[in-house]
């Protein structure tokens, strides 16, 4: 059966919208390498669609320490190296979480990380951890809790992160009262656009002509 240029055109242009994916998120990455030793995290990085805000948590908490919440996280953003980070080496230069405002905190530290727009996948660096199981991701689709990712294995430094369709926040509990815990290279994609109506309209419009097409040719 031979097939009219303007159909095979068509064809083209159908299998090219079905085929193509989402172009690939960029990766934003903050290592805090660009702010002053000492500064307290919070805004900076609003144009980068990312923010910080102490204390995310309250009341009673949930790590081995059997401790409440702090009401004082400490956010400060330290280059001191306390030569106890453990291994593999995945932090360097700035951390966020200095020494000496962990030693005044009054329970577990945490704190939010806020998206400006949802994104797909985050993932953090942590060091010093000694009780794994107190390193903590709390991931958040608005105020739906999507999951919780723990350190695990052993004491040192460890990557957690995590990946869903739409991510809009994150609640940090680096280590417990009992464990200072450098945060570093916080990474996030922006969650993969869903397709507009309009282009779904597009590709049904295009699938019928196909067919119209293909039916009024098998009959000539």
């Amino acid at each position: 059966m031979k097939f009219s240029s303007s159909f095979l055109a068509l064809a083209a242009g159908l299998t090219f919208l079905l085929n193509a994916g989402p172009a690939a998120a960029a990766t934003t990455v903050i290592t805090f390498e660009d702010l002053v030793e000492g500064t307290p995290l919070s805004t900076q990085y609003n144009a980068l669609g990312v923010n910080f805000v102490a204390n995310a948590f309250s009341g009673m908490g949930s790590s081995s320490s059997g401790q409440a919440w702090a009401s004082n996280t400490d956010m400060t953003v330290t280059a001191i190296d306390l030569h106890g980070f453990g291994g593999p080496a995945l932090v360097s230069g700035k951390l966020l979480h200095n020494y000496s405002g962990f030693l005044n905190e009054d329970g577990d530290a945490s704190f939010w990380i806020n998206f400006s727009a949802p994104v797909g996948s985050v993932s953090m660096d942590f060091a010093g951890i000694s009780k794994p199981a107190d390193t903590r991701l709390f991931v958040y689709n608005g105020s739906t809790l999507l999951g919780i990712v723990s350190a695990s294995g052993s004491a040192g430094q460890q990557t957690l992160g995590y990946s869903a369709t739409s991510i809009t926040k994150i609640g940090v509990a680096p280590g417990s009262v009992t464990d200072w815990v450098g945060v570093d290279n916080l990474k996030f994609e922006a969650a993969a656009p869903v397709p507009e109506p309009a282009t779904y309209a597009l590709m049904a419009i295009g699938l019928g002509a196909l067919l119209a097409k293909r039916r009024g040719g098998s009959k000539a």
